[in-house]
């Protein structure tokens, strides 16, 4: 009997270190503390011996010491964390790596050890971010210039900024004061003035400096010429690492639809209509730029590492479809989201299980925003760090919804939602028939469910697992 919770705690590899005899007598207190002859066994003694991990940001292996009298386990759920070893016999250690953190706040996660399971020590690991960051870090401008261009950024610390020597034709207004120590969404504006000269265009760099040593760069290229599609690709391409794609786009071809030249791009005479790129490609950067291209029906990325959803989104008055998929992205949803008057579906979703580490995204805020898009019909954002109360569907005076009438897919579960659920949502997801998805679990939502969605056809079937669990709902 010990010697079976032996082989399940510390495997068969145990065996060829020490003597069946060693294990029997030194290490049947893996489970049990006393054996079949009444004899007793240590009692486990496990600690970490550091109280707690405070990490920089970096990319790094370190070695963490642990104090034991018996054989142990580590294991941990955060996905940056790599256990590069997960047990040991005695007093020893175990390596690890963490992956850089590059969000802007601090990340923390917990390591637990065991000897016996379901008595675990934990040490907790916390690694610094990076404290300051723009939202974009490229702007194209055209030979007009531009009267207020605004440059969104995050910040946890103070901060200082500066162009590159010589600029004079930039403007900055500074953003509001900032609080030290929370995340601040604040932005500079700039004022770039027109371009006469004859010469092909000028760069200039604004240098974004944190009070910690952190410092990130905006690059402003201003042409001589009005900017068109084959301008915006290109700043989006050399601005999201367009130089280190699987498959890269061919400057040189024409705009046509061409697998080989342009991979996942559509062209409709000559005009962007469609991005939809679905297979890792080492896409990482800043969507802005792609928000200029007027004509654009479709935004599609998954598995890239996307900055987020910048607020320039609303000038895609042509957009249909916004999907941005397990790529990293982060952030509020921005209010001219609404503005997407003709967008249908809308998908920052993250793979309950098999989203690969370092790509989940991390959305937060609510998803007001979408109540503004009236023939929405699939909203899916489920896996993120939204929270808040869903968004309420206006009604007439008859009780019928005046927007979202077509929606079919409403799943958001695993979020921090809280409220209870509005009345509304019932009404439009039964038109759907079958079709209809409607799944809010593991939120924090409470109160009772409304009548509407009791009524729903598929409500006995789902209400478990789709509505009830992980919330505090009363039928």
């Amino acid at each position: 009997m010990i010697l079976n919770r032996i082989l399940s705690l510390c495997g068969q590899s145990c065996i060829g270190r020490i003597g069946l005899l060693s294990l029997l007598i030194g290490l049947s207190g893996c489970q049990d503390f006393t054996d079949d002859t009444g004899m007793t066994l240590p009692e486990p003694d496990l600690k970490f011996v550091d109280e707690a991990l405070n990490l920089p940001l970096d990319e790094k292996e370190y070695t963490v010491d642990i104090e034991s009298n018996l054989p142990w386990r580590v294991k941990t759920s955060a996905a940056w964390i790599d256990l590069l070893t997960s047990n040991g016999l005695k007093s020893g250690s175990f390596k690890m790596s963490v992956t850089k953190n590059t969000d802007v706040a601090s990340r923390e996660a917990e390591i637990s050890a065991w000897i016996v399971e379901g008595a675990e020590t934990k040490l907790k690991v916390v690694q610094e971010g990076i404290g300051i960051a723009l939202k974009k870090r490229t702007l194209k401008v055209g030979a007009k210039g531009s009267e207020e261009e605004v440059i969104p950024f995050v910040t946890m610390v103070a901060y200082t900024y500066e162009l590159s020597e010589g600029c004079d034709w930039i403007h900055i207004t500074d953003g509001e004061p900032i609080t030290p120590g929370v995340v601040n969404e604040s932005e500079l504006k700039l004022k770039i003035d027109p371009y006469k000269d004859v010469e092909d265009g000028r760069t200039a760099y604004l240098y974004l400096k944190g009070s910690n040593g952190v410092t990130d760069m905006l690059t402003i290229t201003q042409d001589k010429k009005p900017l068109e599609d084959i301008d915006y690709l290109r700043m989006f391409y050399e601005g999201a690492n367009g130089d280190n794609w699987v498959k890269k786009w061919n400057f040189d071809a024409p705009l046509e639809t061409n697998a080989t030249h342009w991979p996942g791009v559509k062209f409709e005479n000559g005009r962007v209509v469609q991005i939809d790129i679905q297979e890792p490609n080492n896409i990482v950067g800043d969507i802005t730029p792609l928000c200029e291209l007027s004509e654009l029906k479709v935004l599609k990325f998954k598995r890239q590492k996307i900055t987020g959803i910048p607020e320039e989104i609303g000038h895609l008055s042509q957009l249909t479809n916004l999907w941005i998929i397990e790529s990293a992205a982060g952030g509020s949803l921005p209010e001219s989201l609404g503005e997407c008057q003709l967008l249908t579906s809308f998908n920052i979703s993250n793979h309950p299980t098999a989203t690969p580490a370092g790509f989940e995204n991390s959305f937060s805020g609510n998803l007001d925003p979408l109540i503004k898009i009236p023939g929405i019909v699939m909203i899916k954002a489920y896996c993120n760090d939204l929270s808040g109360s869903l968004p309420v569907i206006p009604l007439d005076g008859s009780n019928k919804p005046t927007t979202w009438k077509n929606l079919m897919e409403f799943m958001v579960y695993d979020n921090g939602f809280n409220g209870s659920i509005p009345y509304g949502y019932g009404i439009v997801i039964e038109k759907s028939g079958s079709k209809g998805i409607f799944r809010v679990n593991d939120n924090q939502l409470s109160g009772q469910i409304p009548s509407d969605i009791k009524a729903w056809s598929q409500y006995a079937t789902q209400k478990k697992d789709w509505i009830l669990k992980g919330n505090n709902l009363t039928e």
